[in-house]
């Protein structure tokens, strides 16, 4: 069992039960006691989780990583969704990174393309698409991120070249891109090294945001896609960097 898959399970041993220990978690899921505390530092970064000494109680909601499984799509990820389609040409060769956005982008492709992804929910909306050649990347199913992440769906990888590589943005800040998970800032690098245009999708929700794992600075954008424009520190690097900034509410001030 992945970490991911003991997190979820941990959620729901959480709910049942509002209280959770260190020694417990060693014994249910037969790991060590290292592993048991790596697994509650990502456990209490979750909502609802908050740690006490020797374990976690559920507690009232607090900020963290959601599953994109639980995540609705706005309007906001709609629009830049809808935006971002715009920048597909006919015959382009696509890679979809994973989450919601990627998913509301999905439903935006008409032009005949090929499209690999590694999310399964990308997949789900694709397959149906009779204009897009698909390509799924195989290896280990993560629960959370709803994605097929893990050493062999980086080496799947590697046999691709891509004219553009839509990502998802988990957090952004004036230090760059970063995410929740070990594996998905893996998945996330290699998908950069694989596409001549790197174009990146960001509500503004991630903006100011940092989370633990780095996946690139900004010399590796191109375009990003957002519907506000960003503060102050990430347009200097935009700037900087020469990324193209396109904003689906131009006239939108933070």
């Amino acid at each position: 069992m992945t970490q991911d898959e003991r997190l979820i399970a941990m959620q729901d041993w959480l709910t049942q039960s509002s209280k959770i220990t260190l020694a417990e978690i060693c014994q249910r899921f037969d790991i060590s006691r290292d592993s048991a505390r790596r697994d509650l530092v990502k456990l209490t970064q979750l909502p609802g989780v908050q740690r006490i000494r020797g374990g976690a109680i559920s507690a009232p909601v607090m900020s963290g990583p959601i599953a994109y499984s639980q995540k609705e799509i706005s309007q906001d990820k709609i629009e830049i969704a809808r935006t971002a389609a715009q920048l597909i040409e006919e015959n382009d060769a696509l890679l979809l990174d994973s989450g919601t956005t990627l998913t509301a982008l999905a439903n935006q492709i008409s032009l005949p393309v090929t499209v690999v992804t590694n999310a399964v929910d990308c997949l789900g909306v694709l397959s149906l698409n009779p204009e897009v050649e698909l390509h799924f990347l195989g290896g280990q199913f993560n629960q959370f991120h709803r994605a097929m992440l893990g050493t062999e769906a980086l080496e799947q990888l590697k046999q691709y070249h891509f004219s553009k590589a839509f990502i998802g943005v988990c957090a952004l800040s004036k230090l760059g891109v970063s995410t929740t998970s070990s594996e998905e800032a893996a998945m996330k690098r290699a998908m950069l090294d694989r596409a001549q245009q790197v174009i990146c999708l960001c509500d503004s929700s991630k903006f100011d945001k940092q989370q633990m794992f780095k996946v690139c600075d900004f010399d590796c954008i191109d375009i990003l896609v957002t519907n506000q424009r960003p503060p102050k520190a990430i347009q200097q690097q935009l700037d900087l960097n020469d990324i193209q900034l396109i904003v689906t509410q131009p006239d939108s001030e933070r």
